[in-house]
């Protein structure tokens, strides 16, 4: 979709740190990171949210957000996962295309958050 920062990012016309590039989907290291090792997870194809998303697709991404999750335990030593989705402007979504953050968290990282 034209003037979607991550539909740019699929096609590799805007700057990205990509973890994973498959048929379905993306995985990249979020440019404004919660924590180091937060990743955001998108499918290749446009949609808007959660609701667009064909169940195929759906279950891809599943797929990665543990795969990815897996990875921040075992590389990166985190103590924990948040993963988080957002669906329209009103419930957080910056970024009008489907995705999800995969947020690693250390230690006392947690401490004081909600």
């Amino acid at each position: 979709m034209d003037g979607c920062v991550f539909c740019d990012i699929v096609r590799g016309v805007a700057p990205a740190y990509i973890v994973y590039r498959g048929e379905r989907a993306v995985v990249f290291l979020d440019k404004f990171p919660v924590e180091k090792g937060h990743a955001l997870i998108v499918p290749a194809e446009h949609y808007e949210n959660l609701l667009e998303v064909t169940d195929d697709v759906l279950c891809e991404l599943a797929r990665l957000v543990k795969a990815v999750a897996t990875a921040q335990f075992e590389a990166l030593g985190a103590r924990g996962v948040r993963v988080v989705q957002n669906n329209g402007a009103a419930a957080g979504q910056v970024v009008p295309h489907l995705h999800f953050h995969a947020i690693p968290f250390y230690s006392s990282s947690l401490r004081g958050r909600r």
